[in-house]
């Protein structure tokens, strides 16, 4: 596709370039052409230079941390799966950070922690090798505080939240819709039941005790 006046806010000629790859990419991976005005507002908040990378490298790490072992071994098992990934770790057996740095090599470069909890936040950061970034997308409880050693922040090392993922609404849903469509984002599959608002607190219950992924209520 042709795009007309896209302000692209980065110093270096070449940067024309790198942005004309980057939609290229995107229309390839779209198989068609982009709405001008998400291409608009997706360039308009660049603020730093950025590549594309291939997803999908080895190993793809999961690790769960959920409260009971039989829950944390069905989800694993899930994962492992339907969701692609490579390897699972099960924090009720083994040393979490201990078993992904030897998984890895070293650590990885980004580690999610999407349980809330205070030692997953810390661990997530334990496991990261020099230059890495955490990132926290569980809601922890209010009054809890992260601990971090000191020493480890001189690797460069990085902790940071995430308040709704991060998204671009604009920008984010057409593609997980595109994504979902396409058969390649998997919600489906997360929908462990459909209840009605008579089973509300059945479902909570059931999501304590890591017997379910998702609930989703039905309104009749």
């Amino acid at each position: 596709g042709r795009y007309e006046d896209v302000l692209v806010p980065l110093h270096g000629a070449h940067q024309g370039t790198n942005a004309a790859c980057a939609l290229a990419a995107a229309e390839a991976f779209f198989g068609r052409p982009l709405d001008p005005a998400v291409v608009d507002e997706g360039f308009g908040i660049v603020r730093v230079p950025g590549r594309l990378e291939v997803v999908g490298r080895r190993p793809l790490v999961v690790l769960d941390g959920a409260h009971n072992v039989a829950g944390m071994t069905a989800l694993g098992l899930a994962l492992a799966e339907e969701f692609g990934a490579t390897d699972v770790v099960n924090a009720a057996e083994v040393d979490p950070v201990a078993a992904v740095m030897e998984l890895t090599g070293g650590g990885v470069h980004h580690a999610f922690e999407a349980i809330g909890l205070k030692v997953t936040a810390e661990q997530a950061f334990a496991m990261l090798r020099t230059g890495g970034t955490a990132t926290v997308i569980g809601l922890l409880p209010l009054g809890d505080k992260v601990e971090l050693p000191a020493f480890a922040l001189f690797g460069e090392r990085r902790l940071q939240g995430s308040r709704m993922g991060s998204n671009r609404f604009r920008v984010d849903m057409p593609r997980l819709v595109d994504l979902y469509l396409q058969g390649r984002l998997k919600l489906d599959e997360l929908v462990s039941a459909r209840i009605g608002m008579g089973e509300v607190n059945e479902g909570f219950a059931a999501m304590k005790g890591g017997e379910v992924a998702r609930s989703v209520i039905v309104f009749d």
